[in-house]
C-alpha cells in the first residue's frame, strides 16, 4: 500500500512540476516577446533620430571641422609665442545651450628652441550649429590651468598656482573656475 501511495505522490509531484514548467515556459515566452517588441521600438526611434538628423553634423564631424579650423589658426599662435605645439586635445559638450555638442580644443605650447616649459596654453571654442562649426571664443589666460570638463552648459577649468614649497613641475594650488564667453573671448 505504501508503494501505491508513493507512486501516486510521485505522480502528483511530477504533474505539479510539469505544470510549473509550463507556466514558467509561458512566462519566458511572454518576456521574450516583450523584449523583441522593445527592441523593435528602440530601432524605430533610432531610425527617426537618424532621419531628423540627416541635415545635422555628427559630433565626430564637428570635431574634425574644428580641428581643421584650429590647424589653420595654429601658425598665428605659434609665431606669437615663438613656440611649437606640445599638446592638442578636443573636448565636446554643449556649452552654448542649444542642445548640440560643441567643441573645445585645448592646446599647450613648448619653446621653439627646445625645453619642456609651457610657454602658452589655451582653449579654442567652437560652436556646432548642426550644419556648420564656427569659432566663437578663445581663452589664453596669463596663468597655468587645467581643463576639467564641460557640464550643464558650462566649461570648467582649474587655475593652477604654486605654493612656496612647490617644485616648478607641480603647482599644488588648484582653484575651480567656470568660463564665461562674451565678445569672442572666454574669461
Amino acid at each position: 500500500m505504501s508503494t501505491k501511495y508513493s507512486f501516486i505522490s510521485l505522480a502528483l509531484i511530477v504533474c505539479t512540476f510539469a505544470g510549473c514548467n509550463n507556466s514558467n515556459s509561458q512566462k519566458e515566452k511572454e518576456l521574450q516577446l516583450k523584449e523583441k517588441e522593445l527592441m523593435l521600438k528602440e530601432k524605430e526611434l533610432d531610425l527617426k533620430k537618424v532621419e531628423s538628423n540627416d541635415n545635422h553634423l555628427s559630433t565626430i564631424d564637428a570635431v574634425k571641422i574644428a580641428q581643421e579650423q584650429f590647424s589653420n589658426y595654429l601658425p598665428n599662435i605659434l609665431k606669437s609665442h615663438d613656440a611649437i605645439l606640445d599638446l592638442q586635445e578636443p573636448y565636446t559638450g554643449d556649452f552654448t545651450g542649444d542642445g548640440i555638442e560643441d567643441v573645445a580644443i585645448y592646446f599647450s605650447l613648448a619653446p621653439a628652441n627646445g625645453g619642456n616649459a609651457i610657454v602658452g596654453q589655451g582653449l579654442s571654442l567652437y560652436q556646432n550649429t548642426g550644419k556648420t562649426v564656427k569659432v566663437i571664443a578663445g581663452y589664453e589666460p596669463d596663468y597655468l590651468f587645467g581643463f576639467d570638463k564641460i557640464s550643464n552648459g558650462k566649461i570648467y577649468v582649474e587655475k593652477l598656482e604654486y605654493a612656496d614649497t612647490d617644485g616648478r613641475c607641480c603647482p599644488s594650488i588648484k582653484t575651480a573656475h567656470i568660463l564665461t564667453i562674451s565678445g569672442g573671448k572666454a574669461y
